[in-house]
């Protein structure tokens, strides 16, 4: 299972839990034979798939949509609709093919025309979908984009885009779909299970605004009126569903929003049946449950982000003095126990493509070059560090520890920034944070390019998760190169040299990886719970209820 993503910071409890949002319980009798699986979750900022950015919109959609494709336990594509892997014979031209009988839960059919019409919705650019961006190598792309803004207000208020179609993608038959690229591409079809190329039902997108509030899926569960909002998600299991049926009949998930976001609490007294538990929590845990804490290796990251649009922090030399400031095993020794791992990379350990050591130079803790850097930056005397962080969890501790930490070794006074999670996300897409902020990234697909090419290509607010105002040419020059390489080992050797460029520039300064550690309450079915590794996140579908 997959997810995107942005995360935020009430899911960094999964540097000790549960990665993404699926949170949930068991006190020790909470409810034997039920069929109905309890979790907890943030309050998602959208459900339609082309939409879905962020962990907790994904755990959702993942459970209402099926793609052509979901993910492996080693990153690799698994057909759902589709009928074997992608094909091709020059990396630019790919053919899939489809299975027949497939229908969205209001009875309409999905045949391969039925994923041209989402994906031209999806990429039409008075649309305005955030996930559009995912199609900007298919052929045509650019033409379904809206034209300049003369407002200044967004591509939706710009001029009306040349194309409505991507000429790109062919209906060969009902089930065989033709994409083809502007230029080769050997990890195109990684991308093909992410949230945007999921497909959408014509009734949904006649009423998108109503299908975002009580979604038309076509996966395995289907929504039970609609999502009641920073109060919960219902969702039972559709009957009809042609891929791999849960075993259980309910899913509910309680949202959980503001400084009122641990599901710890909630899970011991019974009422959620899966959750990650507090850091301080978190040896009186592993004590009861034992057997029944699930800890692995983390593939999300965690970094200072920096927004390079804003004046003050444009100068290399702020953003490197920054990096060198914060003590990353300080923070993962008082906050998290020791369970985690400083990040002397931009890409973590699990992911293929990571190259050891590439932030050696600013990725450490060297106080007197901080200060130096800083003397000799840019950096207005006497100014006061905004930080941002959406509220709740444990990410307001972690950014205060780095404000303290700036405050010690650069000398600067700091000012914590605390919104709700949507607010924040808003702010970052619209490039209006004022000063640093904590932020999280949890892959779409299992490469190397992933941790880049979305985050950190184009300084534009094209769409793209590029909140940083990050750019770069020789970065984008190394990230093409890649992109066109023939094989998998060649474009690693490009995307490895584009690495290293960030680590001199820091668009984030990278903080660290976690350690999951997840607790399975006593109405799962242990044997049941099947993780990702490397992409993180439970099957849900796979449980099992006693």
């Amino acid at each position: 299972m997959r997810t995107k993503r942005v995360m935020s910071a009430i899911a960094v409890a999964a540097i000790a839990g549960l990665v993404v949002s699926a949170c949930g319980s068991g006190g020790d009798d909470a409810g034997s034979g039920s069929q109905e699986l309890n979790l907890g979750l943030g309050e998602p900022k959208n459900l339609v798939p082309p939409n879905v950015g962020e962990s907790e919109g994904g755990e959702v959609t993942r459970l209402v949509y099926s793609g052509l494709y979901t993910y492996n336990n080693d990153g690799s594509l698994k057909p759902v609709i589709a009928e074997g892997q992608p094909t091709s014979t020059d990396n630019k031209v790919w053919t899939i093919k489809l299975k027949s009988g497939w229908t969205f839960q209001n009875g309409e059919a999905i045949d391969a025309n039925t994923f041209k019409k989402a994906w031209d919705y999806t990429v039409y650019g008075p649309n305005a979908n955030s996930g559009s961006y995912f199609f900007n190598k298919i052929t045509g792309f650019a033409d379904t984009q809206s034209g300049a803004d003369p407002d200044g207000d967004g591509p939706q208020k710009g001029a009306e885009p040349k194309a409505k179609e991507l000429s790109g993608v062919k209906v060969v038959d009902p089930t065989t779909i033709q994409i083809t690229l502007d230029t080769p591409w050997v990890v195109f079809p990684a991308l093909l299970g992410y949230t945007a190329f999921y497909p959408t039902a014509d009734a949904c997108r006649a009423q998108i605004e109503a299908c975002n509030e009580a979604p038309i899926g076509n996966g395995p569960f289907k929504f039970v009126g609609k999502w009641e909002h920073k109060t919960s998600i219902k969702l039972e299991k559709w009957s009809d569903y042609k891929g791999e049926q849960p075993s259980y009949q309910k899913l509910n998930f309680t949202i959980f929003t503001g400084s009122n976001n641990s599901q710890w609490a909630p899970f011991e007294a019974g009422s959620l049946d899966i959750a990650a538990p507090t850091p301080d929590k978190y040896e009186s845990a592993k004590q009861k449950y034992g057997d029944r804490m699930i800890e692995a290796d983390s593939p999300s990251t965690w970094s200072l982000g920096f927004p390079s649009y804003d004046n003050i922090y444009k100068d290399p030399k702020v953003r490197q003095a920054f990096s060198l400031a914060v003590d990353r095993q300080g923070i993962i020794d008082a906050i998290f126990t020791g369970r985690g791992k400083p990040l002397a990379t931009f890409i973590p350990t699990m992911i293929p493509g990571y190259t050891e050591g590439t932030c050696a130079t600013y990725c450490k803790t060297d106080p007197a070059a901080a200060k130096a850097l800083l003397d000799s930056s840019t950096w207005p005397k006497g100014k006061k560090v905004e930080l941002w962080i959406n509220s709740g969890g444990t990410g307001e501790k972690i950014l205060k520890a780095i404000g303290d930490q700036l405050a010690k070794n650069l000398g600067v006074e700091y000012e914590m920034k605390n919104i709700e999670w949507n607010d924040f996300l808003q702010k970052k897409q619209d490039h209006k944070l004022t000063g640093p902020f904590f932020t999280g990234w949890q892959p779409d697909y299992a490469d190397s390019e992933n941790y880049m090419g979305p985050l950190y290509y184009s300084g534009a607010k094209d769409g793209s998760d590029n909140d940083f105002g990050y750019y770069n040419a020789d970065f984008q020059k190394l990230m093409d190169e890649g992109n066109a390489a023939p094989t998998i080992a060649e474009a690693h050797a490009k995307y490895t040299a584009a690495e290293k460029i960030l680590t001199e520039t820091l668009p984030v300064a990278p903080l660290y990886t976690g350690r999951t550690s997840t607790v399975i309450g006593d109405k799962i079915d242990f044997k049941s719970v099947d993780r990702n590794p490397i992409l993180g996140g439970i099957d849900f579908v796979k449980i099992k209820l006693k």
